[in-house]
């Protein structure tokens, strides 16, 4: 398993943070496989993306409540469109995230 941190401004009003990815993923032509909440992380927005119909998911982890936002690549979710998709997934979003309120 491959996890990523993304970078979370200090006092970032993270509850703005989940239509922000969802549309960044949208605009990246990621398509949301399912969107819930994590027992383990109680508050938590958790999303599985894919891409078209292609194999592979993205996993996606918004924890307001801990000022953290993660990537997850399970073992047999890996697709080579992941790793090329990730990095700048990552970038995009942190840059959003620096102009939301705090």
């Amino acid at each position: 398993m491959r996890e990523v941190e993304f970078s979370v401004p200090q006092k970032c009003d993270l509850k703005l943070a989940e239509r922000l990815i969802e549309e960044i993923c949208a605009g990246r032509g990621l398509q949301i496989a399912m969107k819930g909440s994590q027992s383990k992380f109680p508050g938590s927005i958790h999303w599985h993306y894919k891409r078209e119909k292609q194999k592979g998911t993205l996993e996606l982890t918004l924890f307001p409540a801990h000022q953290r936002l993660w990537a997850k690549v399970a073992e047999g979710r890996k697709a080579p469109w992941i790793d090329l998709e990730l990095p700048q997934l990552r970038r995009e979003v942190e840059k959003k995230l620096e102009v939301l309120p705090r």
